[in-house]
Order: structure tokens, then C-alpha cells, then sequence
């Protein structure tokens, strides 16, 4: 339970942001309208339920002013998870197991436990969906008593990545204020039963205090490096990496500060505009192949390797002298039988 309540705190829902006062917008007019710039709503306190289809459903409660973030959520034995963000430091206080962690956030360092803006989840859904999905309006609907805009994203193909997908939009913030979303045989539903921007939130909100018998964990925030490839080399040793040739080159390297064993991400432009990633690491005995027996085997370079077409995620890796390497093709125009060429001609690491 407290893993499914921990995730859903950080994750929390989904919220979009625009504004208008237009009454009948086609599907394309929904989204030019979301992806506006315009104002979010920077302060406000909601209560929904989250879903996930196996018979446990999530009250959560969420408090936000201008960027600070309260979550409380509670299952239905009443055990309850209180996540504090206050721009500072985010603490999350498991009540049941009398435990918390405290991550130390810095400028440099936040990124992983903070939740994007609406603005910036909406532009990832929209991106997401924009050429996998069929996109249509259904009936207007109520959501916490407010008007809403209905949304129906139906995928194109099968065992996409995303699958059915519908939101329902309140017409005067663009917050999401329902989602149901569809794949396989798991079903997500989020629905907010209140949703107040006029309520009045103090700051005291934002400050946890932890009871003398909690056992507390403390972590500082190590973010993400911009490096070089000679420090990468330094790390890893000689690895392989693309040919700076045919309109490719290397835009920056990465250090991805994981725990267990160097990590770095070398980010790939074609043309001037982004690529592909590629992850180099070398695997420790703990090491899990992600995604294994669930693409497609190829061969790459004479080894065997996985292939992943899952639409908006697509994948190849494999394991070479002690290295493993992942690529993420992030060009849509850039097909996998030119990555396999790209491949074919790396080098290593000079």
C-alpha cells in the first residue's frame, strides 16, 4: 500500500491550463487553445479519488499556492501518506509506518521530485497523443460541479504505448478534472469531487511537523551533470559512441548521478534538431534488464539485443563488451533501419 500511496503523491494528477470563452470548439481548437500561452492557476485546493481497477481506491486531498504543494492521501483503512513540498525541502510522513524522508531540494537538484507545471503536463499528454491517437469531443459534462469540456483520445493501434484515453476539462481553468485512462486490462480513473481556486490557503500548511517518534530519513538531491565525454570516458572507460557524420552530432553529455554504477546519456542532434539518446552504462550483478522479454530480439553488432516499438516509445539495446547501451529515438522521422545504420558505424570514444 504505501508504495502505491507514495507513487501517487509524487505523481499526482493530471492538469491542463488555457483560457477562453468560446462555447463550441472542435477537438484541434481544444488543443491550440491548451497549448496558448495563458495564465495558470497558481493557487487552489482540491479533493479527488483515485482508481486503479483492482478494488483500492485513493482519497487524496492537495493544497497548491504559488508553487508550493501539500498532498494528504488516505486508503480506505484509513492509512495516510502527507507529502510537503515547500519549495525548500519535500518531506513525505507515512503515518502507519511512523517513517518519513526528507529530500534536501536545491536549484540544481529538484527536477526529479518536482511535479510539473500544467502548462508543461499538458504539452507532454498533447504530445504524446497527438499521432497515436483519434481525438474527439463527447458531451459535456459536470466535475465537481463545475463545466467541462470532454475529451476522447481513442489509440490507433493496439498495445501502444498509451492506450484509451478520456479527460474532462473545467471550462474556465483547463485543469483536468476527471481521467480515465485505458490499457490492456488495467483501468485508471481520477476524479476530483471538489475543486476550489477561491478558497483561502495559508502557509502553515506547508510546514510539517514530524511527532517525536517518527523514524525520519534524510537525502540531499544529486540532479543530473552536464559533462564531458572525457569525464564520461574517465568513468566508463573506452565505450562506443555515433559517428559525428551525415548531419549527426553531439550535443551534450550527461552524467546521471545513479547510485549504483556510473550512468551517462549522450544527446544526439540530426540536422540541428534532437534525435536520439544514448544511454551507456555498465551493468552491476543487481542489474534488471528493463524491459526485457517484452520487445522485439534483434542482433546489433553481432550480439543479441531488444527492439521496442510501443508508438511514442521507441527503444533499442544491447550489451557489448561489458557495456550496456540503450537508444531512444526521439525523431519521429528518424526510422529504426537508420539507427541500425547509425549503429553499424560507432566508434569508440576517442
Amino acid at each position: 500500500m504505501k508504495k502505491i500511496i507514495y507513487s501517487a503523491a509524487l505523481i499526482l494528477s493530471l492538469s491542463l491550463a488555457a483560457c477562453s470563452d468560446a462555447e463550441n470548439y472542435s477537438p484541434q481548437e481544444i488543443i491550440d487553445q491548451v497549448m496558448q500561452e495563458t495564465t495558470e492557476v497558481s493557487s487552489f485546493y482540491g479533493e479527488y479519488v483515485m482508481d486503479i481497477g483492482d478494488g483500492q481506491l485513493s482519497t487524496i486531498k492537495q493544497w497548491e499556492k504559488e508553487g508550493k504543494r501539500r498532498i494528504e492521501v488516505s486508503d480506505e483503512s484509513g492509512a495516510k501518506v502527507i507529502t510537503v513540498n515547500d519549495g525548500k525541502t519535500l518531506t513525505s510522513y507515512d503515518e502507519q509506518s511512523k517513517s518519513a524522508f526528507v529530500y534536501h531540494l536545491t536549484a540544481e537538484g529538484t527536477e526529479p521530485l518536482m511535479q510539473p507545471s500544467p502548462k508543461e503536463q499538458a504539452h507532454m499528454l498533447l504530445k504524446m497523443v497527438e499521432n497515436t491517437h483519434e481525438i474527439s469531443v463527447g458531451e459535456e459534462e459536470k466535475v465537481a460541479g463545475r463545466d467541462t469540456y470532454h475529451l476522447i483520445a481513442k489509440a490507433k493501434e493496439e498495445n501502444g504505448l498509451m492506450g484509451d484515453l478520456e479527460v474532462w476539462v473545467d471550462k474556465q481553468t483547463w485543469m483536468t478534472l476527471k481521467s480515465v485512462s485505458r490499457s490492456g486490462d488495467m483501468v485508471l480513473t481520477v476524479e476530483y469531487t471538489m475543486f476550489d481556486v477561491d478558497q483561502k490557503i495559508e502557509d502553515s500548511l506547508f510546514a510539517l511537523d514530524l511527532p517525536a517518534d517518527v523514524t525520519v530519513e534524510t537525502e540531499e538531491m544529486i540532479s543530473p551533470e552536464q559533462v564531458t565525454v572525457e569525464e564520461a570516458k574517465a568513468a566508463l572507460g573506452e565505450f562506443l559512441v555515433m559517428t559525428e557524420q551525415n548531419g549527426i552530432t553531439l550535443e551534450s553529455v550527461t552524467d546521471m548521478k545513479v547510485e549504483e554504477r556510473p550512468e551517462f546519456v549522450l544527446n544526439y542532434l540530426l540536422d540541428g534538431e534532437p534525435a536520439f539518446a544514448l544511454s551507456v552504462f555498465v551493468p552491476t550483478e543487481s542489474y534488471t534488464e528493463v524491459g526485457s522479454k517484452t520487445g522485439e530480439t534483434i542482433e546489433v553488432r553481432g550480439q543479441q539485443g531488444e527492439k521496442i516499438d510501443m508508438n511514442a516509445f521507441r527503444y533499442v539495446q544491447w550489451t557489448e563488451n561489458n557495456h550496456q547501451y540503450g537508444i531512444i529515438l526521439e525523431n519521429p522521422d528518424v526510422t529504426f533501419e537508420e539507427i541500425y545504420e547509425y549503429i553499424e558505424q560507432m566508434e569508440m570514444v576517442q
